[in-house]
């Protein structure tokens, strides 16, 4: 049975690394400030390192432990800004907030109008089906009357009818 008490050469390493980022902690947090403007997320920034450290498997380091050291608390800390550049960019100010225009001015507006299209859809149900494609396609789609005309075979008079009476339909239900 292999002795676990043992020094191995992982453990050795991560040992190491833990001693000096607690012996180089104090320079860490003032690296980290000068990139980031502020001492406070500096301290969580090299928080950060410390638990990644404490939580990955060791690595091996070739040079010295506090160059690594340094380029994590700089990685992490460049990381810290651009996530911070984020979120000012998707969050506006409070004060911004109060100049937002509102979806709907007034919710019983919206109510209103709800219940005028619903009326306008019961109406134009009721039409005859050709009248109710004729309207459609002219005022929806913008099909011209004379085309329209030409496509179900009667005259482009009776078509002008079909629309004004749809439309003085739907104006009627609306109201």
């Amino acid at each position: 049975m292999p002795r676990t008490d043992l020094p191995t050469p992982r453990r050795d390493a991560a040992s190491a690394l833990l001693r000096a980022f607690l012996e180089e902690r104090a320079r860490l947090v003032d690296y980290a400030a000068r990139i980031l403007g502020e001492r406070g997320p500096a301290e969580d920034v090299v928080q950060d390192v410390g638990l990644k450290l404490c939580e990955r498997p060791a690595v091996a380091v070739s040079g010295p432990a506090s160059h690594y050291l340094l380029r994590m608390v700089r990685n992490a800390a460049i990381d810290r800004v651009r996530q911070a550049a984020r979120e000012r960019c998707r969050l506006a100010a409070a004060d911004e907030a109060l100049e937002v225009a509102a979806p709907c001015t007034c919710p019983l507006d919206r109510l209103e109008c709800c219940e005028a299209l619903r009326a306008v859809a019961a109406a134009l149900e009721r039409l005859p089906e050709r009248t109710r494609r004729v309207f459609l396609a002219h005022r929806i789609d913008g099909v011209p009357q004379k085309t329209l005309a030409s496509e179900i075979g009667v005259s482009p008079t009776l078509v002008n009818f079909m629309v004004r009476d749809a439309g003085a339909l739907c104006r009627a239900a609306a109201a």
